[in-house]
């Protein structure tokens, strides 16, 4: 009988003696404090391994403490077992460094293998860049005794690899975002289930992360995408390189944010260096960093930017993943991205709190609000997870802007959070009036744009659709109408309603709460 690898202490607190699967029972002390989604995340893991699932995905927020979850999965793992080994994989060097440095606190010593290694480290824990792992292995080196391995930032696809060189060994998928990096090979092919830990808006609420608040310029974009689904580099760097764009990047900066710490994410290298130069002529603390900054330089210009009030960092494709840095106040997408998980990791490196930050500024100027919602909207990541679709398939909450002060709030806010002004709306009695003469063309539907989706009728949903979104006006699919009536407490009669309307077959209601059900409960068919 297989043992039960990383999750035999799964439930265990400190003290408490826990089952193995031989009837032995071993102690279990941890050593990082974990907050309750983290252990109840270590608990859903050990459920799903205890039914038979040996890859699960482990999707938790930026800033939610992956590589703590991790740490603390891998600690119980090794306790009190004399032979076995857990392997963490990554794809950069300052992922690697920081699973190792929490791995400590945890009381662990992991051995790193990185491009400068000479040989396998002999660990219980080892921590490993990917690709220099898989290249020793094809060499011939080993790492005998392995009982699990812990994929970092799973959804780039690079572990699929190591996949084939240890089929039936258990392994964690650890991401922020489960959407493959490509939409051939989603998540789903290798991985047998996923474990949502929490959601943006509730760390939030909870104060473990910043609160965001929005600004957006509208932008036309005419790149094409290429076949990952991205916008093709050469022709969104001609989009954005436009002397207007540069100053106009500057001048929101200075409009809602100046004076705080900022980072920028720009479309390439000439876009970082010509934004950087833009900046650097009403700031003189402007920096960049490009794939082609030496890393002393780099590391000199982070520690720069560390210890520098109200200091600018202009870069691209850098800093996404594996830079901590609290202090910043405000992320400027200086770029369009098609990519879900791209977007949510640019936005999320100004999410971290500090004991004087509670809120931070994003400033889109790439229409990335409009491709995917606001940053903190929750999303069905279970949903994403199996069908594999990109978040612009799904519905994506509709915005509006405060004429006052210019913030990006949730369509259904009839008070701007930020300012304080208060949207003009009909009285209950307008709107049952309006409901009646449906079919009169004078009527002025503008207070739609004012009025929260959950209290609107089916003619009324049907028309806010036709109306699209607030800055752009591009209509909303049907999907957008059928989610907002999916959310009712009672969607059939509403549901009924909008079938009639479309002259949809019989059958098509049952249907879609079906599939609505399935989703709810997180059963899937294949």
């Amino acid at each position: 009988m297989q043992q039960n690898v990383f999750l035999d202490h799964a439930n265990g607190v400190s003290g408490e003696a826990l089952p193995l699967p031989n009837g032995n029972t071993v102690p279990v002390t941890p050593t990082l404090a974990l907050r309750d989604y983290q252990e109840e995340s270590i608990v859903k893991l050990a459920e799903k391994h205890l039914s038979g699932k040996k890859r699960v995905i482990l999707c938790l927020p930026t800033g939610a403490g992956k590589t703590v979850t991790f740490a603390e999965i891998t600690r119980r793992a090794l306790e009190g077992i004399s032979r076995g080994r857990v392997l963490i994989l990554t794809d950069r060097i300052e992922l690697l460094h920081q699973a190792a440095s929490t791995l400590q606190k945890a009381g662990l010593q992991a051995g790193l293998l990185s491009a400068e290694s000479t040989h396998m480290p002999r660990n219980k824990v080892v921590v490993a860049m990917v690709e220099t792992y898989y290249r020793r292995v094809k060499k011939g080196w080993s790492l005998p005794d392995l009982k699990l391995i812990i994929i970092d930032e799973a959804h780039k696809g690079n572990f699929r690899k190591v996949i084939d060189q240890h089929p039936d060994l258990p392994m964690i998928g650890a991401t922020a975002t489960p959407i493959a990096a490509s939409k051939f090979e989603p998540l789903n092919h290798y991985f047998e289930d996923i474990v949502v830990g929490t959601e943006i808006h509730l760390l939030i609420e909870a104060g473990y992360l910043s609160k965001p608040r929005y600004f957006a310029v509208p932008m036309e974009i005419t790149a094409s995408t290429g076949s990952d689904g991205e916008y093709k580099n050469n022709e969104l760097y001609e989009d954005f390189h436009k002397p207007k764009l540069y100053h106009g990047c500057v001048t929101n900066w200075q409009k809602h944010a100046q004076g705080k710490k900022t980072l920028i994410f720009c479309v390439n290298i000439p876009h970082t260096v010509y934004t950087a130069r833009a900046f650097s002529e009403v700031s003189s603390q402007v920096r960049y960093v490009t794939s082609d900054t030496p890393d002393q330089e780099r590391q000199a210009i982070l520690k720069w930017f560390s210890c520098t009030d109200g200091a600018i960092l202009v870069n691209c494709g850098i800093l996404t993943t594996g830079f901590d840095e609290p202090s910043v106040e405000c992320i400027i997408l200086n770029r369009a991205t098609q990519s879900l998980p791209l977007f949510l990791q640019m936005c999320g490196r100004g999410s971290r709190t500090t004991a004087t930050k509670r809120e931070f500024i994003i400033i889109d100027m790439g229409n990335n609000l409009d491709e995917h919602g606001l940053w903190h909207e929750p999303r069905d990541w279970n949903y994403l997870f199996w069908t594999g679709k990109a978040q612009k398939t799904l519905n994506i909450a509709p915005t509006k802007k405060c004429p006052e002060c210019e913030s990006i709030i949730a369509l259904g806010c009839v008070t701007c959070e930020h300012c304080g002004f208060v949207f003009e709306r009909l009285s209950q009695e307008q709107r049952e009036s309006v409901h009646v003469h449906t079919e009169e063309l004078t009527i002025d539907w503008s207070y739609l744009k004012q009025m929260n989706w959950s209290q609107m009728s089916v003619p009324e949903l049907i028309k806010r659709a036709q109306m699209g979104n607030s800055h752009t006006g591009t209509p909303y699919k049907v999907n957008w109408i059928i989610h907002r009536i999916m959310e009712r407490a009672n969607p059939r009669p509403l549901l009924e309603e909008f079938a009639k309307l479309r002259g949809y077959q019989p059958g098509w209601v049952d249907k879609r709460l079906q599939e609505y059900a399935l989703r709810n409960n997180h059963t899937y068919s294949f």
